[in-house]
């Protein structure tokens, strides 16, 4: 007799668990939150429990590409709800980190005081108040975590954290131009949360690198037809909730 599926589960579960320690420690040392290595790991496996649960073969995506989707959205969740002293909201949290890696490309230049400030103000489309305060959430909460941390990729290349923060990565044709993109932001609660996880990978949103279709349609495990329509439906939603 073949396996039940709970034993199918156990069975990927345990056989995956490498990928948990990876994404956790890639993740541990990000943004000098709170948490331990102990604590992504368990918010980790939660993520790969979940993809054991409902992961399907027949879809032929491979269960290491669909699992680290899973895995690093429990791992990122965890340290938005609860690796900092003040609460962060993933939209704050997003925004700090524009306002950051355009700090940090003006620092090259000497910017400092209301020149530096009116410099993000042009280049992030916030309001000067937005920029004041994530520059102060940046020192209290984050406490000036530096761009240049090294995160792992997937293949395991070292990549600064600033670049992933705003490199475009090869993706198909740019759908939104920035001032979307801002929009696109504000209005991600009007979505459902596969729509939500859709737009967040397709356009590199909340530090994720962006995504292709193909990449997006192997963690879904659809087609990337199906991705491409889900992501048009979204953003119609948006600019219908914005009109």
């Amino acid at each position: 007799a073949g396996e039940s599926p709970e034993e199918e589960e156990t069975e990927l579960f345990e056989q995956n668990r490498g990928l948990v320690i990876h994404a956790a420690q890639k993740y541990v040392n990000l943004f000098n939150h709170t948490l331990g290595l102990d604590d992504l790991v368990n918010s980790g496996s939660i993520g790969l429990m979940t993809a054991a649960r409902s992961y399907d073969p027949s879809k032929g995506a491979k269960f290491s590409t669909y699992a680290t989707y899973w895995i690093r959205d429990s791992i990122l969740k965890e340290i938005y709800n609860t690796g900092f002293n003040i609460r962060v909201s993933n939209h704050q949290f997003e925004r700090i980190m524009k306002v950051q890696a355009i700090k940090k490309r003006y620092d090259l230049e000497h910017l400092e005081g209301d020149a530096m400030i009116d410099a993000i103000v042009r280049d992030s489309g916030f309001s000067r108040d937005e920029v004041e305060r994530c520059l102060q959430l940046d020192q209290e909460v984050l406490r000036q975590a530096s761009l240049n941390t090294k995160v792992g990729n997937d293949e395991g290349e070292a990549a600064e954290l600033g670049d992933i923060a705003v490199s475009p990565d090869n993706v198909e044709d740019q759908v939104l131009d920035e001032q979307q993109i801002q929009e696109l932001y504000d209005s991600l609660d009007q979505l459902s949360e596969e729509e939500r996880n859709i737009l967040i990978l397709r356009y590199g949103l909340f530090h994720q690198k962006r995504h292709t279709l193909r990449e997006i349609a192997e963690q879904y495990q659809v087609s990337p037809e199906a991705i491409r329509q889900r992501e048009q439906h979204a953003i119609k939603t948006i600019r219908n909730a914005m009109s």
